[in-house]
C-alpha cells in the first residue's frame, strides 16, 4: 500500500448568499426533449415500442465486439441483456427509455461483458426497488462517450467485476436520483477505476452526482451543479483508494442535502492510499457549506 497522501492546491472558492436556480447548458433542451418524446401521441409511442424490440432483438444477434449503429428515434426498452461484448453509436437524436418499470434499468451488461455506447439518451428508468438505472452494469468495462441521462433513478449503476474499469466522457447527468438518498448520478459499487472527464452533473435528486467505491477515481475537467436537486456530496468515496479531482467546477445549493461536497474516507473499507484535489473552482451557496472531509489511516481530518 501507498503511503497516504493528500494534496490540496489550487483553487479558488466563493460564498455567496442565494443559490443558484438555472443551468443554462444546452442539455437542458436535451432534457425537455426527452421529456416530449416519452408523451407523445399514441402513434409515436407504438413506433418507439416497435424500434425498441428490433433494437433488443439486433443486440441479442450481435457477434462479439460488433458495432451497431442506432439510428435517430426513440426506442422504448427495458432490461436488455447485453451478453457479447459491443459497441452502440447513436446516430443523430437517438433516446432510450422505459414507459413501464424495469428490474434493473434500461441496458444491462452481464458479468464479463464490456460496453461502449456513444451518442445516446437515457430516460426516465424505474424500477420497484427505486435503483431503476439508465445503464444497470454487471460486466466488465463500460465507456461511455457523449450520452446524456436525464431522469432516471440512477444514471448508471455499476455491480460489476472488480478488475472493471468505468470511463465516461464528454457526458450529461442531469436530474437523476430518486430522491430518497440512496440513488446517485452515477454510482460504482465495484470495480477497480472511475474516470470520469469533462462531463455535467446537474440536479441530482438527494443522492451524490457521484459515488464510487472504485479502487482508483477519477474526475477532472466537469461541472457538478447542484441546482435544484438537494444533492448530497458532489463526490463520496467512501472506500478510499487513490482518488484525484482536479481543473472541475463545483457549484453547493443552498439547500444541499449535505454541508459536505467532497468526502473521502474508508466507512466502507478499503485503504486510504492518496487524495489530490487541485485547481478547482467551488461556489457555496450553503451556509456553514465545507469543501471537504474524510479519513486517514490516523487521523480525522
Amino acid at each position: 500500500m501507498l503511503p497516504f497522501m493528500t494534496v490540496l492546491t489550487g483553487f479558488a472558492g466563493v460564498c455567496a448568499a442565494e443559490p443558484v436556480l438555472k443551468d443554462s447548458s444546452a442539455h437542458n433542451t436535451a432534457h425537455q426533449t426527452a421529456m416530449d418524446k416519452v408523451f407523445a401521441r399514441p402513434e409515436a409511442t407504438r413506433q418507439a415500442r416497435d424500434n425498441g424490440t428490433r433494437l433488443a432483438a439486433r443486440i441479442a444477434k450481435a457477434g462479439d465486439y460488433a458495432t451497431l449503429m442506432v439510428p435517430a428515434g426513440d426506442y422504448d426498452l427495458r432490461d436488455v441483456k447485453i451478453r457479447r461484448s459491443l459497441t452502440l453509436q447513436g446516430i443523430g437524436e437517438v433516446t432510450l427509455f422505459s414507459s413501464r418499470d424495469t428490474a434493473k434499468g434500461l441496458l444491462n451488461p452481464m458479468p464479463g461483458i464490456s460496453l461502449t455506447v456513444k451518442d445516446i439518451t437515457f430516460f426516465g428508468a424505474r424500477s420497484p426497488d427505486l435503483n431503476g438505472a439508465g445503464i444497470r452494469h454487471d460486466g466488465l468495462d463500460l465507456t461511455i462517450v457523449n450520452c446524456r441521462f436525464i431522469e432516471n433513478e440512477n444514471g448508471v449503476l455499476a455491480t460489476g467485476d472488480d478488475d472493471g474499469v468505468i470511463t465516461i466522457s464528454n457526458a450529461a447527468f442531469i436530474e437523476n436520483g430518486h430522491g430518497d438518498g440512496y440513488s446517485h448520478g452515477i454510482y460504482l459499487s465495484s470495480g477497480d477505476t472511475l474516470i470520469i472527464r469533462q462531463s455535467r452533473f446537474v440536479g441530482t435528486k438527494i443522492g451524490h452526482h457521484v459515488k464510487s467505491l472504485a479502487r482508483a477515481t477519477s474526475v477532472s475537467g466537469s461541472i457538478l451543479n447542484d441546482a435544484k436537486g438537494r444533492t448530497s456530496y458532489g463526490i463520496d468515496v467512501s472506500k478510499g483508494g487513490a482518488v484525484t479531482i482536479w481543473d472541475n467546477k463545483f457549484i453547493q445549493a443552498a439547500d444541499a442535502d449535505n454541508a459536505v461536497i467532497i468526502n473521502y474516507d474508508l466507512s466502507r473499507g478499503g485503504d486510504a492510499t492518496s487524495l489530490t484535489v487541485k485547481n478547482n473552482q467551488i461556489t457555496n451557496y450553503r451556509r456553514h457549506g465545507a469543501f471537504g472531509h474524510g479519513t486517514s489511516p490516523d487521523t480525522n481530518r
